[in-house]
């Protein structure tokens, strides 16, 4: 039991009598996944190949926009879930609410993103244009869509077990989305001149335009389908954004698990984002990036129907550090080996791709266990903003991808717009794409197995707690 003052206690309780949770709202949720990765996923795959090798922009100057960009989610981030956590809900929920209305505005400015006519303009309008539908996109409407989404989660059921399989779904359609991004795009977007790999820039419009056509479609679909079931009685005390923010900062299993994922994200996005420039320069056969990326996808597919199980036998947190220490090894051995062979590379790609598996396919279900610890703590949820603080973390990881890779790129001697590089450049790709990965998901196994609190009986523990309080009367002074 909390020691919080009773005042501020705010039960949940179910918020009307509706169709019990079950299949149709883990596939709406599924799909609101996969219909956020479809221009997600899309952006982190091609959007730095289409700046450097179609706008002509230097790589540096790339990673530049990324970074401010990421500065400027610290504050909207948070601000927007706070605003979720504090809003009058209307008849139709908090969250769910918003994807319905933000899902048309994401798909028109993910669609504007790749414009192909940008290579001729004057580099400074290029570079403008860049940092502001980048920014229109990243920091005002897919912000508001996945904080709304993934916060939607503590209320379609207060069960762990079936948010544990919320979160399995969430990471399926999330796979399924990198999957069919993976494999489809590099069909249509590549094409051969003279013998050497290149992007052709009207195709990847189209591309993009297409996927974000059907972003649309599955978010709709995800707001059809889904409901929010609990509600969280209204505080009799509201407690500012400083205070709040005041207490998370000081909170170990949050710090631990933005840190976590800040640097997860970093190895995997890493990975991810080098590999159009490997396998265009590498191996040259831009087109081999579509059987990666079904063997990347493929362990997530493989493992989804055990994880919930797996989750439940051995704890979220033990799995983490298995998963890090197995992702780390893989990555190491193809660096040591300087694999050459691109289906040997694949194959290592496979193996290594299983070690991060589980810890994807869990990784939601980490926020609510976090949220429901500083519940037991303070007696007060706050869903949207601990969410929040969480996603902007991961996207500043995908920030500093682009600022690494953009700084790393200049560093190795890349030149935009060239169709070949040196011999110097093309080693220097394939060592960041393998060693630098390798080095982060080593960091991310330490900071689990050593900082991380939330146990398997510490998350059962807590959730016992809270059914305690929510089976006694609510007291208000």
């Amino acid at each position: 039991m909390s020691g919080a003052p009773a005042m501020r206690e705010r039960p949940l309780r179910p918020a009307r009598a509706d169709r019990p949770f079950g299949w149709r709202d883990k596939v709406g949720y599924l799909l609101g996944d996969f219909g956020n990765d479809f221009v997600f996923i899309f952006a982190s795959s091609f959007l730095m190949v289409f700046y450097t090798n179609v706008a002509g922009l230097d790589p540096a100057a790339v990673g530049l926009i990324f970074l401010i960009v990421r500065v400027i989610d610290a504050f909207v981030d948070v601000a927007w879930g706070r605003f979720l956590d504090t809003h009058r809900a209307s008849p139709r929920g908090r969250f769910r609410v918003w994807i319905g209305r933000m899902a048309l505005p994401l798909a028109v400015v993910s669609a504007l993103l790749y414009v192909p006519m940008i290579g001729d303009w004057a580099y400074g309008v290029r570079l403008a244009y860049a940092g502001i539908t980048y920014l229109l996109w990243g920091s005002c409407f897919y912000m508001m869509v996945n904080i709304s989404y993934g916060s939607m989660a503590s209320v379609m059921t207060e069960d762990p077990a079936q948010r544990s399989a919320l979160s399995v779904w969430r990471s399926t359609g999330a796979s399924a989305a990198g999957l069919f991004v993976g494999v489809v795009p590099p069909l249509f977007i590549y094409a051969t001149v003279d013998g050497v790999s290149q992007v052709h820039p009207m195709n990847l419009f189209l591309t993009a335009t297409a996927f974000a056509g059907g972003a649309l479609v599955f978010l709709l679909l995800c707001y059809r389908m889904t409901n929010e079931r609990v509600v969280v009685a209204p505080s009799a005390q509201r407690r500012g954004l400083g205070t709040v923010l005041g207490a998370l900062s000081r909170d170990k299993a949050l710090l631990t698990l933005v840190l976590a994922n800040l640097v997860m994200m970093i190895g995997q996005f890493l990975s991810q984002s080098m590999a159009p420039y490997l396998w265009l320069n590498y191996f040259n056969n831009g087109q081999l990036s579509s059987i990666a990326a079904v063997l990347g996808i493929a362990p997530v597919l493989l493992i989804a129907p055990f994880a919930t199980r797996l989750g439940r036998r051995f704890g979220k947190k033990e799995i983490a550090i298995v998963a890090g220490a197995v992702a780390t090894g893989m990555h190491l051995l193809t660096f040591l080996l300087h694999v050459t062979n691109p289906w040997a590379f694949l194959g290592l790609t496979f193996l290594g791709n299983l070690g991060m598996s589980l810890f994807m396919l869990l990784v939601w279900a980490f926020i609510t266990d976090v949220i429901d610890a500083i519940d037991v703590k303070t007696g007060s949820r706050e869903d949207g903003t601990v969410y929040a603080i969480v996603v902007w973390a991961r996207k500043l990881g995908l920030a500093a991808v682009g600022g690494l890779s953009g700084f790393a790129l200049a560093a190795i001697g890349f030149h935009a717009g060239q169709a070949t590089q040196s011999h110097e450049t093309v080693a220097g790709i394939y060592a960041i794409a393998t060693l630098g990965p390798a080095i982060l998901f080593a960091l991310f196994t330490l900071v689990m197995w050593l900082l991380y609190p939330l146990t398997r009986a510490r998350v059962e523990a807590n959730a016992a707690a809270l059914a305690s309080r929510r089976a006694a009367p609510v007291v208000v002074d």
